[in-house]
């Protein structure tokens, strides 16, 4: 047996013909590929153990052990290795068996055998090449879905992916958990089917209408309905993914459970509201009435002093006006901290004297309509009613240069409407997330601490309305028509 130190791949060849090997190896080496040579099977057998090739040209004739035996020892070995089988003529049958067995190809010995050589093994080095990339590419493609998986799987954050018709294709653990659903019921399904909640249904189909059409990314926070009957605040990121001519190929929800954030957010307001209505209170009733007595007094001493023609009875005059200036302020002031009387009604009254005090301030025609008496008996969720119509008939006025605003308040068997109409200019449905503007954030956010929903629209008239839409729920509003 002779070898080389050539560098690789390196050719083996086993022929028991000395003078056809020494043709072999000089071909090969010519075409600058290492050879190494065994010119028996147990010579060959002996060589593998000890050695490795690229690719082994195998003589189906040896005089000690045929090629097939040669390749079914060397796999009981687990020293297989790829092989282009070399047959005499008419022996095509058995090279045809042996390419079924795992043979790359083979050649015949005939008057041409030695041309063919060179092409044929660097046929099947390409086609081994080619095979090992593959394989590569796999493994690495097996690697990155394996961590993804794992990534997907173990994240603490909710992770959901939509196909092109947005339905469910993919759900973590976090999703289950969340949702008290399993893959398995929520799979192939639209998420509004049952996810979400009833009044957001229409917003969540619109922001995945986006999503869906044109949006490469959206943010969005809105309900999930969970199996129990729960409700869950998530916040959510969206990633569009689209092929090459822009079509869409799926998109990816990752979201983060803000339940008890926001609980913990509306207690915060709502401690906050209660010492702005002991402050108030405190102003109206401590502070506005001593001053409102001083002033009486004053203006006794005011209407001596007149009597009596004293010099210093216009200075008195004075100081009973700047006191009289000083219960307005401290009344108005008291006003500003708590808008909302503390009754059911007093939404109602709050919200007339919005329309009458910005008619009177801005010089706009600003009406409150009010069809039938709304009852809201949670202080909360009044207060923030209100301050989203303030938010909104400011932005009518600041932005939208407004001539006219319509305040209004309805009711139904199963919700609260609060709407502000106005012929000002619109802004956009959906603020960006780098909009300096916050009014839009500002209601939009008072609206999911009471668990209602903004919506910002062109009326078809002309002009825009805030539509705050509110369920009747316990945690919400108790409210009555």
């Amino acid at each position: 047996m002779t070898g080389s130190a050539l560098p690789s791949p390196v050719i083996f060849l086993v022929d028991d013909d000395a003078g056809l090997l020494r043709l072999m190896e000089k071909t090969l080496r010519r075409e600058g590929l290492a050879t190494a040579s065994a010119a028996s099977g147990k010579a060959a057998l002996d060589w593998l153990q000890q050695n490795t090739a690229a690719l082994m040209l195998l003589d189906l004739k040896l005089p000690d052990i045929e090629g097939k035996e040669l390749i079914n020892h060397l796999a009981t070995l687990n020293r297989s290795i790829p092989f282009i089988i070399i047959t005499g003529q008419g022996d095509e049958r058995v090279a045809a068996d042996m390419m079924k067995r795992g043979a790359l190809d083979y050649l015949v010995k005939d008057v041409r055998f030695i041309e063919f050589v060179p092409t044929v093994v660097r046929r099947a080095l390409e086609r081994l090449e080619k095979e090992k990339r593959l394989a590569a590419a796999e493994e690495s493609q097996k690697r990155e879905s394996a961590f993804n998986q794992a990534v997907f799987n173990t994240s603490g954050a909710a992770l959901m992916v939509l196909d092109a018709k947005l339905c469910i294709l993919r759900f973590n653990p976090a999703c289950e958990s969340l949702s008290e659903y399993t893959f398995d019921e929520v799979r192939g399904k639209p998420v509004w089917n049952f996810l979400a909640v009833s009044r957001e249904i229409e917003a969540v189909k619109e922001m995945f209408g986006q999503l869906r059409d044109w949006a490469p990314a959206l943010h969005s926070e809105n309900h999930w309905r969970t199996k129990s009957g729960g409700e869950r605040t998530i916040g959510w990121a969206h990633t569009a993914f689209r092929d090459a001519a822009g079509r869409l190929e799926f998109i990816i929800c990752a979201g983060i459970d803000l339940t008890d954030r926001k609980r913990l957010e509306m207690e915060v307001l709502e401690i906050s509201d209660r010492e702005q209505r002991r402050i108030a209170q405190d102003l109206h009733d401590g502070l506005g009435q001593q001053l409102a007595g001083i002033a009486c007094l004053c203006d006794a001493l005011k209407q001596d002093m007149a009597a009596q023609k004293s010099p210093q009875a216009a200075d008195a005059t004075k100081v009973a006006s700047l006191l009289t200036d000083a219960v307005g302020q401290t009344r108005r002031l008291a006003r500003g901290l708590y808008p909302v009387e503390n009754k059911p009604e007093g939404l109602m009254h709050a919200l007339a004297e919005l329309a009458e005090r910005t008619t009177d301030i801005f010089r706009v025609d600003c009406q409150f309509l009010c069809p039938r008496p709304i009852r809201v008996e949670n202080d909360s969720v009044a207060t923030h009613l209100y301050r989203i119509a303030q938010e909104a008939v400011t932005n009518a006025i600041k932005h939208g240069k407004a001539k006219w605003i319509e305040i209004g308040l309805a009711s139904s068997a199963q919700r609260i409407i609060l709407a502000v109409r106005s012929d000002g200019t619109s802004y956009r449905k959906t603020p960006h997330p780098s909009a300096k503007g916050m009014g839009l954030r500002i209601m939009q956010y008072r609206s999911g601490l009471i668990g209602g929903s903004v919506l910002v629209q062109r009326r078809p008239e002309g002009g825009t309305e805030v539509i705050c839409t509110l369920n009747r729920s316990p945690s919400a509003a108790k409210a009555k028509p």
